[in-house]
């Protein structure tokens, strides 16, 4: 983030053409056996995903673990390549995209990882993780680079003297901090956040969160919110949409997706998701039977039928498809 860029109205850009475009995407991993590692089968992690992110907004894609999530956010900025799909940004088909070419669209698209101690480098000081993307990406000249540091350590809430230590000397939350920084080194306009609050403490969740969405009014940016937890999805999202097994099942913005549930594997997490007043509790609790396939044999037609508590015959034999308008649904008893 280059010191000195003035703050946009995000309000004003969501009437121009999406920012992020994902069509039909398919990431899968091969399963190979014997001395010859034969591929016989292939672990289907994300299995025909589409969505689309508008500029100055946050879409939060949730999930239980091991749904696909993570998978989408890698392969949108080609640490996985997509086995099928298309993938656009800012009008550009990156989906193709080489590694050289990757690297001239990298600065507009960045990660924060889950883990903050794991993506930081334990034998280099901050200042010299910060200043490495800075120098490779040429963002300023080489004699401004100590005071570009200083600038990112500020607007993420660390003092400017935390530049000469180790990753291993900060708090998990500080090492969050200092991850969005680097996130924010290359003045990126789309940042996937992956998981970005799960290893925290409650407390200091709420504080990235919040660091996050002023950063978010303040310099035009753009997320990819990926979780499991509901209560941060809903905080910062404008749009959620849900995984299961590979695909999203519902899509619609936040006040809908609480107010209005539609897909029965939505209401089953919401009826999880914990309310603070007491007086408030009066849904009951949607348990989910039986375990989540494997996503290297999924089941026919809708994935979910297997769980699902008002599954139909239909639902074994054929495959919803993703539709409503502004509240998508892939659901047979909402056709």
């Amino acid at each position: 983030m280059v010191e000195g860029r003035k703050s946009v109205d995000t309000q004003n850009l969501t009437n121009e053409s999406p920012l992020l475009q994902v069509e039909e995407l398919k990431t899968y991993y091969p399963i190979k056996k014997g001395i010859f590692s034969k591929t016989v089968g292939h672990v289907k992690a994300v299995d025909g995903v589409s969505f689309t992110i508008n500029p100055g907004e946050t879409l939060g894609l949730v999930g239980e673990s091991g749904c696909g999530k993570s998978t989408i956010g890698k392969t949108l900025i080609g640490l996985e390549s997509p086995t099928q799909g298309r993938i656009f940004f800012q009008g550009q088909k990156i989906s193709e995209y080489s590694n050289s070419e990757m690297k001239s669209i990298r600065k507009d698209l960045q990660i924060i990882f889950q883990d903050p101690y794991s993506s930081l480098n334990p034998r280099k000081r901050v200042g010299d993780i910060l200043g490495e993307a800075l120098k490779v990406h040429k963002i300023v000249e080489s004699g401004e680079i100590n005071k570009q540091v200083d600038y990112l350590l500020d607007i993420v809430g660390l003092p400017k003297n935390y530049k000469s230590r180790y990753p291993h000397e900060f708090s998990g939350g500080q090492r969050q901090r200092v991850g969005i920084a680097r996130a924010l080194s290359l003045n990126p306009k789309l940042i996937i956040c992956d998981e970005p609050v799960s290893a925290l403490d409650v407390s200091i969740q709420a504080q990235i969160l919040n660091l996050l969405k002023d950063l978010q009014k303040e310099f035009q940016l753009t997320y990819l919110f990926i979780a499991h937890g509901l209560g941060a999805v809903k905080y910062i999202s404008n749009q959620i949409a849900v995984m299961y097994l590979g695909k999203i099942v519902e899509v619609a913005n936040t006040e809908a997706i609480f107010k209005d549930p539609k897909h029965p594997y939505t209401k089953a997490l919401l009826s999880a998701y914990p309310v603070p007043n007491p007086h408030m509790r009066t849904k009951e609790r949607i348990v989910i039977q039986g375990d989540v396939p494997s996503p290297a044999n999924p089941p026919n037609g809708c994935r979910f039928h297997t769980r699902c508590p008002i599954a139909k015959a239909i639902c074994r034999e054929q495959e919803p498809l993703l539709k409503g308008g502004e509240h998508m649904v892939a659901c047979f008893a909402h056709d």
